[in-house]
């Protein structure tokens, strides 16, 4: 696989997108993040040169539909636009542009498959071992640049999820949330009603990394701590965010 070929190609096509807009800019840079991400997860679980070459692949393209989406509906929020992951999915293989950044036909149903999937609540259950195989790790990936994002995010004081934030230090957290959080799962979208219950749901994404490189990857790059290390002026929100903490440092101890 030419990697330089891939990246010029991709940056071709971002750039026929309005640069001028940050939301560009920002995925952009998330993908080539994730693709980074990918390899250094392949490489940890000992895959073959091509394997990894699959990953890195998969890292700069899982994120292909966002581009028209935020052209489009100028948002990144799925339920409010389109299905960014089933878009970038259909532009690739229904529209036929895999071929602008492969020639090689042989891995077109694991490619498609990983970013069909790599934004599911959970992974549909007829995938292949090899098709699940690289599903999980684009999504793992994908959840550790996450939290830089949302990092960022919120150092710019800019309002992540779109839902009201007004004294979100002070606001509480949904039991049917904190539920699906001490059950170590994802939060499901239409549970999150607060800025805070879209908080943990972010925070509950750590739960769902599924190999060991990339839990450590998570603490090592810092940002997913400092979303950790929010503290709350409500005192049933803190108590709840303290219960986060220990499951946390339990994750770290249990076997995946």
């Amino acid at each position: 696989m030419d990697r330089d070929f891939v990246v010029s190609q991709f940056t071709r096509y971002v750039h026929g997108f309005d640069q001028k807009e940050e939301g560009v800019r920002l995925k952009y840079a998330h993908s080539l993040q994730v693709s980074r991400l990918c390899e250094q997860i392949a490489l940890s679980l000992d895959l073959s040169q091509s394997e990894v070459d699959l990953a890195w692949l998969i890292g700069i393209l899982h994120d292909i539909g966002r581009f028209e989406q935020f052209r489009e509906y100028h948002t990144f929020v799925d339920y409010r636009s389109m299905d960014h992951a089933k878009y970038g999915a259909h532009y690739l293989f229904d529209d036929g542009h895999i071929r602008d950044f492969l020639d090689d036909e042989s891995q077109d149903d694991i490619i498609r498959m990983a970013i069909d999937q790599h934004n599911v609540y959970q992974l549909r259950r007829d995938l292949t071992p090899q098709q699940r195989f690289f599903c999980q790790l684009i999504r793992d990936a994908d959840k550790i640049d996450i939290f830089r994002v949302y990092v960022l995010y919120m150092n710019q004081k800019k309002n992540i999820w779109n839902v009201d934030w007004a004294d979100f230090e002070n606001q509480p957290i949904s039991d049917v949330v904190m539920a699906q959080a001490r059950q170590r799962k994802i939060v499901r979208t239409q549970d999150k009603k607060t800025f805070m219950d879209f908080y943990i749901g972010a925070l509950c994404l750590y739960f769902d990394l599924v190999y060991p490189r990339s839990r450590q990857l998570a603490r090592e790059q810092g940002y997913f701590d400092k979303l950790l290390d929010f503290h709350s002026q409500n005192a049933d929100s803190e108590r709840k965010l303290d219960e986060i903490r220990q499951l946390v440092w339990t994750e770290e101890t249990l076997p995946h």
